[in-house]
């Protein structure tokens, strides 16, 4: 009658276990859960799960209690090594009834005499091990054995739930990730914009890790286009990883890369200073590597197959994206250049006159506009050829755009008419300005030799917000004096 009494006790403890860990699919509270049963209803102190790492088929502890803060960073391979890697590899519970006594698996706490290891199995396939052990020997009957190997079952089944769970959360995320980026990419101004925004965007996906979005030119330079999480973003580190490290190997394989245990290898030219873990992710667009995203946490074995599986496809959609803004910027240029003298047109100046008349009104700030025009161009035109005029107003072009700030636009407005806008500038500023451009356009020559031709330029001016108006009508007040100063210069030259 007692025995009956203990295996009815026996049965309920193990369906009320059961129901515990079964109530979840949070990985972390089913963890949690199973080691809570196996202290509390088994009185083991300590205990360990092991779960099966596919990427590098090794075991790595996922939970622990009881053991040392070492435990967390443990990494066992699968076979006889290790009693955990051993009854992955048979998929059959092992039990060491006396550790003193066994030397063909590794016990890694010197204080634990018995140790009992059971697979956890879906479908006959291992996802981990739970390690139990006690400083006594003999700890675990038969019976505890039988028990623990059903709650085993019990909990492989409650790990394979929450993963599952959580591979339809992380293809939720992946298609977040992706509707984001795609989102940001039309969304952006600028490919500065872009990049700074995409990786925002990485780093809220990996919580606590260290951005950097690489760019590779064309030429097959490296440059780093954002950062986040660190003000330590340094090129050197990256050239270094480009030659030897992990940046080669993510570039010649055109896949993921991962380095998981940077502390262990000294010569290893880690991209960030002081990580554990490093993750790059290529950016492939048609074949070509466009660059990288590359990601680092400050503990060792951080990335998981989980975590991978997203970065490759925020890396995916990101390349394209990459591509499009690349292309989009690159349209953009075309259409704002002019061809003939490298600055910007006649479109890009109005644009940029009407934004900077937003910006100005907005923060009450003051800018210029200023107009040159070549006196005889059409004179060189006719006299020296197409070619020498050609040669002048990218001569003049020079000129102007080395004499100004790098804020300053300069813009080939018509023919032989150059437009500037220049942000944040005084009046007097503005006339000094305009006496310089005199100055250095003043030895200007169209042709060479015997039939060289001298050249000036009359030019005009429009201050904001003395001179005051919408942007077409700044620009007809800035037109209208540059054919005043014309008249005047034809009047005075005659």
């Amino acid at each position: 009658m007692t025995q009956v009494h203990a295996s009815v006790r026996e049965v309920a403890v193990l369906q009320q276990a059961t129901q515990m860990i079964l109530s979840s699919v949070d990985a972390e509270t089913v963890l949690h859960h199973m080691l809570l049963v196996v202290r509390n209803y088994f009185g083991a102190s300590r205990a360990a799960v092991y779960l099966v790492d596919s990427a590098s088929n090794e075991l790595y502890c996922r939970a622990h209690n009881g053991y040392s803060r070492e435990a967390s960073n443990r990494r066992l391979r699968l076979g006889k090594e290790s009693v955990a890697g051993w009854a992955a590899f048979t998929r059959a519970p092992l039990y060491l009834s006396d550790v003193a006594s066994e030397r063909r698996h590794k016990v890694e706490d010197p204080t634990i005499q018995s140790v009992l290891a059971l697979p956890l199995l879906v479908r006959e396939r291992p996802v981990g091990v739970l390690e139990i052990g006690s400083k006594q020997r003999d700890a675990f009957t038969n019976n505890d054995i039988g028990l623990l190997s059903v709650f085993a079952g019990q909990a492989a089944i409650a790990l394979e739930n929450s993963r599952l769970y959580f591979t339809d959360l992380r293809r939720m995320r992946q298609i977040e990730i992706i509707n984001l980026i795609a989102r940001t990419a039309a969304a952006a101004h600028d490919t500065q914009q872009f990049y700074s925004m995409l990786a925002d965007l990485v780093s809220d996906t990996f919580e606590d890790t260290l951005i950097i979005i690489a760019l590779c030119s064309g030429e097959g330079h490296l440059s780093i286009a954002a950062s986040s999480g660190t003000e330590q973003a340094d090129l050197g580190r990256l050239s270094s990883s480009r030659q030897n490290g992990l940046l080669a190997e993510a570039f010649s394989h055109r896949a993921i890369a991962v380095a998981n245990d940077i502390p262990k290898r000294p010569a290893w030219p880690a991209c960030f200073p002081g990580t554990g873990s490093e993750l790059c992710a290529p950016l492939v667009s048609l074949g070509e590597v466009l660059g990288a995203i590359l990601l680092a946490h400050k503990q060792q074995n951080f990335f998981s197959p989980d975590d991978r599986a997203i970065a490759q496809a925020a890396a995916d959609v990101c390349a394209t994206a990459v591509r499009n803004v690349q292309l989009s910027e690159e349209l953009r240029r075309v259409a704002n250049m002019d061809p003939l003298t490298g600055v910007f047109n006649q479109q890009y100046f109005h644009s940029a006159l009407a934004q900077e008349l937003k910006r100005s009104r907005r923060h009450r700030k003051e800018f210029g506009l200023l107009m040159f025009d070549v006196r005889d161009f059409r004179r060189v035109n006719s006299t020296l050829g197409l070619d020498a005029a050609d040669t002048l107003l990218r001569q003049l072009a020079e000129a102007l755009t080395a004499a100004l700030r790098t804020n300053d636009v300069v813009c080939r407005y018509f023919s032989d008419r150059f437009a500037l806008l220049l942000p944040e500038i005084n009046g007097q500023g503005l006339d000094a300005v305009e006496e310089k451009l005199h100055r250095s356009t003043q030895c200007l020559k169209a042709g060479s030799g015997e039939k060289a031709m001298s050249v000036s330029a009359v030019s005009a001016s429009v201050h904001f917000p003395q001179d005051d108006g919408a942007e077409l009508e700044l620009t007809k007040l800035l037109l209208d004096r540059l054919e005043k100063a014309k008249q005047q210069s034809s009047g005075t030259s005659a």
